[in-house]
């Protein structure tokens, strides 16, 4: 069998098969749950193409993934791999399940998978670029033994993550400590209708094969960056709304020089006296996703927020806000680049492991 050069890679007494012949798409006949059916707690977790391990949670037994457990979900549009060990359901709109075919330990065939290089194409499918793939069969025993390490060097990497999403968590305290809930505005800040201090703005497309991965200047979709471009559409920070899809609703602050595609929306001006900074976090805590339309994919557009009730404090407060938030920023700069370095080092030992280095 003639493989791609890309899949020239593994010990010659591995066996290698294609994709198709190694893995299956078990997807079919289970029951998905719809994103404004989630719920913040439940008998069972949704699991769907988010980042995060879980979406939300349902009460629905009936929903129940048919797949034997231990089982690995693909997001066939923003190419997350997780390893799921107890029941769940399956959340709607691109969340994949993935089975064995042939003799394949399943963690081992997930640290295989999620160190794949599969091409961004956007907020496209991206399964029939997986299914191009070719997936190696060492014996059961070389498969947990390289799962094995791999485990431990992952459990490294959850870890940094925990701190990232308590740093995160911090920030999230800090707002309502000073502010209140948004919801209840126990402390009688001024209210106005969301389309009354800003106005809305969908980016520009930029197909996957347009983009420059060499580019100067961060692409940003409802997933925060997700490629490079030779251009830039603006010279100062923008707030940035998911728009479609898994990230309707995802709320980012763009780098200085930046582009930002049609699958996510933008403010583009503001007609009051607002801190970009203070509206992130209230947008963030607001939960835009509950608003989306519940058609084939969520979405969300100006119409549907503009008439959100929102509390909007006196500016200087906001700007207190944005000077807390800057010293968070910059402690955490040193969380990311530790998380950096931990996920290079995890991804050249997932390679040396798959070129059958590990020893």
């Amino acid at each position: 069998m003639s493989l791609p050069d890309q899949f020239r890679k593994f010990p010659s007494h591995w066996k290698v098969l294609p994709f198709s012949q190694a893995v299956r798409d078990a997807t079919s006949g289970n029951e998905k749950i719809q994103k404004g059916e989630y719920l913040d707690s439940g008998d069972f977790p949704v699991v769907d193409q988010g980042q995060s391990l879980y979406g939300g949670f349902t009460n629905n037994h009936d929903s129940i993934c048919k797949s034997e457990l231990p089982t690995i979900v693909f997001g066939d549009h923003t190419r997350a791999f997780k390893y799921i060990e107890e029941p769940f359901a399956l959340g709607a709109d691109g969340a994949k399940v993935l089975e064995p075919l042939v003799q394949l330990d399943k963690k081992f065939l997930f640290h295989y998978l999620k160190q794949l290089r599969i091409e961004a194409a956007g907020y496209s499918r991206h399964f029939k670029f997986l299914k191009q793939a070719y997936v190696p069969v060492p014996s059961l025993h070389e498969q947990k033994r390289i799962a094995t390490i791999l485990d431990k060097a992952d459990a490294i990497r959850r870890k940094r993550q925990q701190a990232i999403q308590l740093a995160d968590e911090f920030l999230r305290a800090v707002f309502l400590d000073m502010f209140g809930d948004p919801v209840t505005n126990p402390m009688g800040w001024e209210v106005k209708p969301l389309g009354d201090v800003i106005k809305l703005s969908s980016g520009n497309g930029l197909a996957a094969k347009e983009m420059d991965l060499n580019g100067s200047y961060p692409v940003y979709g409802g997933n925060g960056v997700n490629g490079r471009h030779s251009e830039y559409m603006f010279k100062d920070p923008k707030l940035v709304i998911g728009r479609v899809g898994a990230y309707c609703g995802a709320i980012h602050i763009t780098e200085p020089f930046s582009w930002i595609t049609d699958n996510a929306l933008y403010v583009k001006e503001c007609l009051q006296d607002v801190n970009m900074h203070y509206l992130a976090q209230l947008l963030d805590i607001s939960n835009l996703n509950q608003y989306a339309g519940k058609a084939a994919q969520p979405l969300v557009s100006g119409s549907r927020i503009y008439p959100l009730e929102m509390m909007f404090p006196p500016v200087k407060a906001q700007f207190e806000f944005e000077s807390i938030k800057a010293r968070y920023i910059a402690t955490n700069k040193a969380f990311d680049k530790e998380q950096i370095e931990v996920n290079d080092l995890l991804l050249s030992l997932s390679q040396k492991a798959f070129l059958g280095e590990l020893f």
